[in-house]
């Protein structure tokens, strides 16, 4: 058996998703593989799994390539750190969760040391093109993805993918009726809902509530409509704040965001994981991205496929409109939005796509799953019975 002080795996995750989904899986590893120390890069979720944090999500905030490059001295110092810690301490494994510009990265250290790489969550080499496929192939070793068409992708590439299912199966609950929630967040019972869902980064919201909240403003001028922004716990108080403190165009909830998801008639969401979750709730929506001119063009370059929303992705067409950059502006968010209000066969067939997206997610039990595939990973490596039996449950 291992010496008790290389029972310890390090887990990575640079983002709020990135935390809930690791949480998850730390929540059910310990079923399989109790005993194991975690250490790591994490948020709120991962602390209180017992993960103890080397660097908190909020250091990690970089969004695009622009951001990237401004921070670049305190990145390089995290990857010094890390690389010091993995040859001090020799974990068992090393948990990637997303966050895939980092986390290709730090898999190649990990190789350095002879640290097994896990996966979880992959990088989405279906949008970036092919040419990370040999990352994947060199540093990782035990690969986990979260759509049935990814491990289809790996698979022409020679690479044995275990698909595990969509953690938003289970992250997802709905325990309040329509009626219910309004009442509890004193909404008004007659009016429809847009939901304001402007990213859960700080600069994010810095860059897309502003709009929303003028877009709400001409939207109201034809419309009976209450708009009410959804706030990310990973975002502080004061940035909503400041954006909002001179207006009366929308109110904010900070709590079941989900439900907001659930029971408006359409969103405005910032391109992300919220895109997804409102798809898989069936709420017809408008997607926004806006970020550094730098960080666009060389997105545009880098890109392969045609959507950035994840909604749209996993239907495998335009189902929701996209204003991306240039062509996000107000006019054009209000006449997206209109078209939902005004067009009711185009709403109707909206719905109709959206559904599909929960049979595409797979079954609840993703973060099971996935701890099953990584604990017997680890016995086969270590010729250990981690879970202290001789086999873990069939899948």
């Amino acid at each position: 058996m291992m010496p008790e002080q290389k029972r310890k795996i390090l887990i990575i995750a640079g983002e709020p998703s990135g935390d809930r989904h690791a949480a998850e899986l730390v929540y059910e590893l310990k079923k399989y593989a109790p005993g194991i120390a975690y250490e790591g890069i994490g948020g709120d979720d991962m602390a209180e799994q017992g993960v103890k944090l080397l660097y908190h999500i909020r250091q990690m905030a970089f969004l695009g390539f622009a951001e990237v490059i401004r921070h670049l001295p305190f990145i390089r110092s995290v990857f010094r750190h890390l690389r010091k810690w993995m040859a001090a301490e020799k974990p068992l494994a090393l948990i990637l969760v997303d966050y895939p510009g980092f986390n290709l990265r730090l898999a190649r250290i990990a190789g350095e040391f002879g640290v097994p790489v896990i996966y979880y969550i992959c990088p989405q080499l279906w949008a970036w093109g092919e040419k990370r496929v040999e990352k994947i192939r060199r540093y990782v070793d035990l690969p986990l993805v979260i759509f049935k068409f990814e491990e289809e992708f790996y698979a022409r590439h020679g690479i044995p993918a275990k698909f595990v299912g969509h953690p938003l199966a289970d992250e997802i609950h709905i325990s309040l009726s329509e009626a219910e929630f309004r009442e509890k967040h004193k909404l008004d019972p007659d009016k429809p809902i847009v939901a304001l869902l402007p990213g859960s980064r700080n600069n994010e919201v810095r860059k897309l509530l502003p709009m929303m909240i003028r877009t709400a403003t001409e939207f109201r001028k034809s419309h009976e409509v209450q708009f009410i922004v959804g706030k990310a716990s990973s975002v502080d108080r004061e940035v909503y704040h400041i954006i909002l403190k001179n207006t009366n165009s929308a109110a904010i909830i900070e709590k079941d965001i989900h439900h907001l998801m659930k029971y408006s008639y359409a969103s405005l969401v910032a391109s992300g994981t919220a895109t997804l979750e409102s798809g898989y709730l069936g709420t017809p929506m408008v997607v926004l991205y806006r970020v550094a001119p730098l960080t666009y063009h060389i997105g545009r370059m880098l890109i392969k496929i045609e959507n950035i929303a994840l909604a749209n992705i996993v239907s495998g067409k335009t189902v929701v409109p996209e204003l991306i950059q240039g062509q996000l502006t107000v006019p054009n968010i209000v006449n997206a939005l209109d078209k939902y209000f005004s067009d009711a066969v185009y709403y109707d067939n909206v719905m109709g796509e959206l559904q599909k997206i929960k049979a595409a997610l797979g079954p609840p039990g993703a973060a099971d799953r996935a701890a099953r595939e990584i604990a017997r990973f680890l016995e086969d490596k270590y010729q250990l019975a981690l879970s202290g039996n001789s086999a873990l449950p069939d899948k």
